[in-house]
């Protein structure tokens, strides 16, 4: 019996060997994230043709990456084939741990993608070409391993930046400390944060300096029913001297709804989240409705959708805030993400958020000074805020794409 397998795929190829167009296979890589080693895999996988253009492919391949809750990540490959391959779908999975190094992350993905792609070989001259190894050891029965942390995680980080110029500074450091459970029916996360950052400027030998620090927590309870509907709440905490908030406490009861079925969420998902609760406040200043302190009920509802295919991904997610003792308090959010390809060799990226906002309360009443809100120390009103960018890129000439140079690389 196999207690283990390790599909070891070994692509041998010779290097001064030339294929003609109908017996090499065409393959088209589409990702979207740093970790998926793009030029890694080209390199290591010769014996295919990498093309820029996915109608030029006989498989595309696309790669997506999730975090997972032990703070590594879930790759899942998805294969398509196109032309005489149009009938073969497959997908690949593996996850890996928070302290996988890169070498062992491009291994596992080559290792994953080379998988994938062997079904495809089976019809093509080249298919003599690869050698199928399987690592076992014989009479061992598996066995599941125990897990002394029962599925616990737990994580601390920080970082210190510094950065100036002779007549200006910015020092910061932040700190976090998180953790939680996760399990197929349930989940429980909480992270705590705390910011500091200070900035310095002087102007006609004149030095102005403002400190300013955040620090919080957010806690997350949730249970799932079945494939479309979930039960949790949300417990937060925060300060913050930006927002003139001495320190602010929430609890909400959340309930979720997924029109797709929640194991589709890497190709499409569709989610609405509704939370209703109260929230307390203390300020640091009296504020714009002479307020030292309040305690008021909100509720707040969220939409996600999303959709991850060969021609590119979309992203939007809509979410309106509105506190129930005076609904004309309210915050309305949108953010769109859109990358597409539309033609040949052309693509389109497209990235935008924008808020209207009334719901301000924790205004401070006295404006401050000036240098206070230059320097980003103190919140001032508004009724919107907004964010775009986006691009155009065009690409023409040779399809092939499968060569890699690296010489000269990060050199600027």
């Amino acid at each position: 019996m196999l207690r283990k397998i390790n599909i070891l795929i070994l692509l041998i190829i010779l290097p001064f060997l030339s294929f003609g167009q109908n017996s090499t296979l065409n393959v088209f890589l589409n990702c979207q994230k740093a970790k998926c080693y793009v030029d890694y895999l080209k390199t290591e996988l010769q014996m295919f043709n990498f093309v820029r253009d996915q109608a030029a492919a006989d498989v595309l391949v696309m790669i997506t990456v999730n975090s997972n809750a032990s703070g590594g990540a879930n790759y899942q490959i998805f294969f398509e084939g196109q032309n005489t391959f149009r009938t073969q779908i497959d997908t690949v999975r593996f996850a890996s741990r928070q302290d996988a190094t890169d070498d062992m992350l491009r291994k596992k993905l080559l290792n994953s993608v080379s998988l994938g792609l062997l079904g495809y070989l089976k019809n093509i001259e080249t298919a003599d070409m690869v050698k199928v190894s399987f690592n076992k050891t014989p009479g061992q029965k598996t066995e599941p391993k125990k897990d002394k942390w029962n599925n616990w995680i737990f994580g601390v980080g920080g970082n210190g930046r510094f950065s100036g110029e002779s007549n200006r500074s910015n020092v910061s450091f932040d700190g976090n400390f998180r953790g939680g459970r996760t399990t197929d029916k349930s989940k429980f996360s909480f992270y705590s944060y705390y910011n500091q950052r200070t900035n310095t400027v002087t102007v006609d030998s004149i030095t102005t300096s403002v400190k300013v620090d955040d620090y919080g927590f957010n806690s997350l309870f949730v249970a799932a029913f079945n494939n479309h509907w979930s039960l949790g709440g949300f417990v937060k905490g925060y300060h913050s001297v930006y927002q003139n908030i001495k320190f602010s406490k929430s609890v909400a009861p959340a309930l979720e709804y997924s029109v797709f079925p929640v194991q589709d969420f890497n190709r499409k998902q569709l989610r609405w989240i509704y939370q209703a609760g109260v929230r307390d406040f203390d300020y640091i200043e009296l504020t714009i409705f002479d307020k030292i302190e309040e305690t008021l009920p909100y509720q707040q509802l969220t939409g996600i959708l999303g959709f991850t295919e060969n021609w590119g991904n979309f992203s939007a997610e809509l979410s309106g805030y509105q506190y129930l003792n005076n609904l004309e308090r309210y915050r309305l959010s949108l953010e769109i993400d859109l990358s597409l390809r539309v033609a040949q060799g052309l693509s389109l990226r497209f990235y935008g958020n924008g808020s209207q906002i009334n719901n301000q309360i924790s205004l401070a009443k006295q404006s401050g000074d000036t240098a206070d809100v230059l320097l980003g120390g103190r919140q001032l009103a508004t009724t919107f805020s907004y964010l775009t960018s986006f691009g155009l890129n065009y690409t023409f000439g040779s399809v092939n794409n499968s060569i890699v140079n690296p010489r000269f690389s990060g050199v600027n």
